[in-house]
């Protein structure tokens, strides 16, 4: 995927690893809708995940949220959705 046009790193209010999350069994969907939920239109939620968490993108999209997703140089998943 290529960069999203409103993907401003100034407009992101809330980042979370869940690779803590995910060590412990979590799923961190839960926390994600949480989180999502408390966005002013136009700030962004970052989640930072070993993988590409396709179904999570897809509930995000289906929920109103514009979303991208990108292999950092880290190696690891960074998703961003957008209020």
């Amino acid at each position: 995927m290529t960069a999203a046009d409103w993907l401003k790193t100034d407009k992101i209010k809330i980042s979370l690893d869940a690779r803590p999350l995910l060590a412990q069994g979590i799923h961190p969907l839960e926390k994600v809708q949480q989180e999502c939920a408390t966005l002013q239109p136009g700030e962004i939620f970052e989640i930072i995940t070993p993988f590409p968490p396709a179904p999570m993108i897809e509930k995000m999209a289906a929920a109103g949220f514009e979303t991208h997703s990108e292999a950092g140089t880290d190696g690891l998943f960074h998703s961003y959705f957008k209020k």
